[in-house]
C-alpha cells in the first residue's frame, strides 16, 4: 500500500527543477580512461562524431553511452530495415547518446519511472528531455512502454525486472512486474527483420530472460557476457539478441 501511495504522489506532482549537471569534454573524458579503454575510445572515434556530447553529458553520462555504443558495435547483426531505433527503460536519458550516435535515422527513449525526483528537486523526466533535444530526432517519452506502438527498427532494453526485488528497490509497485506481457509486447514493437538486444544483469537473471523468451517461444540468441573496456558496471551482464521475421511476399499462382 505504501509503495501504491508513493507511486501515485510520484506521478502527480510531475514539476521539475531544470536539468542541472556539469559537463565534461571528451579529453576529460579521455583522460580518465584506464589504456584499454582509451584505445578503444580512439576506435570508435574513427567512426563516429562526438561533437554533440560534449554540451549535454556528465562523466557518467559517456561512461554509460559509450559502453552502449560499444556494445551495439560489436554485437548488432547487418541488414536492419530503416526506421527509427526504441530504448526501454532508458532512465534518465543517460544512455541515450550511444543510441542516437549509432542509430542517428532517430530514436525514442521510454522511462515508466520518469517523474522520480533527485534530492535538489530536478527529476529524470527533465534529464532525458534535455539529452534527447541534442539530438535530432531523439525523443524522451514518460510513461509506460505498453502505451507504445512501433513499428521500430532496433529496439534496446537493459535490465529489464524480472524478479520482485529490483521493483521493491526502486519502489515500483508490484503489478509493474509483468516480464512475459512486457517481453511479448516489445517483441511486437520491432519491425520485420529488425532486431532487439536485451542485456540482464547476472547469472540468475540472464537464466529468467532466457526462461521468458522460451515461454513465448520466442528463439533468441545468447550472445553471453556483454563486456566492453568502456563499461562502468561491476557486475557481469549477459545479452540476448532477437531478430524480428521477415515479410514474407507470396508469389502470384
Amino acid at each position: 500500500m505504501l509503495t501504491e501511495i508513493g507511486w501515485w504522489w510520484r506521478n502527480a506532482l510531475t514539476w521539475s527543477l531544470p536539468a542541472w549537471k556539469r559537463t565534461v569534454s571528451l579529453e576529460a573524458v579521455r583522460e580518465s580512461l584506464t589504456a584499454p579503454a582509451r584505445a578503444r575510445l580512439a576506435e570508435l572515434e574513427k567512426r563516429f562524431d562526438f561533437a554533440a556530447w560534449e554540451p549535454c553529458c556528465g562523466l557518467q553520462d559517456w561512461s554509460e553511452s559509450l559502453t552502449v555504443l560499444d556494445l551495439l558495435v560489436s554485437h548488432m547483426p547487418h541488414g536492419l530495415p530503416g526506421g527509427r531505433a526504441l530504448d526501454v527503460g532508458a532512465k534518465n536519458g543517460c544512455a541515450l547518446p550511444g543510441l542516437a550516435t549509432y542509430w542517428p535515422a532517430g530514436c525514442d527513449a521510454v522511462e515508466l519511472d520518469a517523474h522520480r525526483r533527485y534530492a535538489w528537486g530536478s527529476t529524470r523526466r527533465v534529464y532525458g528531455e534535455r539529452m534527447a533535444a541534442a539530438f535530432a530526432s531523439c525523443r524522451f517519452i514518460s510513461g509506460d512502454v505498453r502505451e507504445l506502438g512501433g513499428p521500430y527498427a532496433l529496439v534496446t532494453w537493459f535490465l529489464p525486472f524480472l524478479s520482485q526485488a529490483p521493483l521493491d528497490a526502486w519502489g515500483l509497485p508490484g503489478r509493474y512486474l509483468a516480464p512475459d506481457a512486457l517481453l511479448e509486447h516489445v517483441t511486437s514493437m520491432v519491425a520485420p527483420s529488425g532486431a532487439l538486444l536485451v542485456v540482464n544483469q547476472g547469472e540468475r537473471e540472464a537464466a529468467l530472460q532466457a526462461q521468458a523468451f522460451a515461454t513465448l517461444g520466442l528463439e533468441a540468441q545468447a550472445l553471453g557476457a556483454m563486456r566492453s573496456p568502456l563499461s562502468p558496471f561491476q557486475r557481469e551482464r549477459f545479452g540476448f539478441l532477437w531478430r524480428a521475421p521477415s515479410l514474407r511476399t507470396e508469389m502470384p499462382p
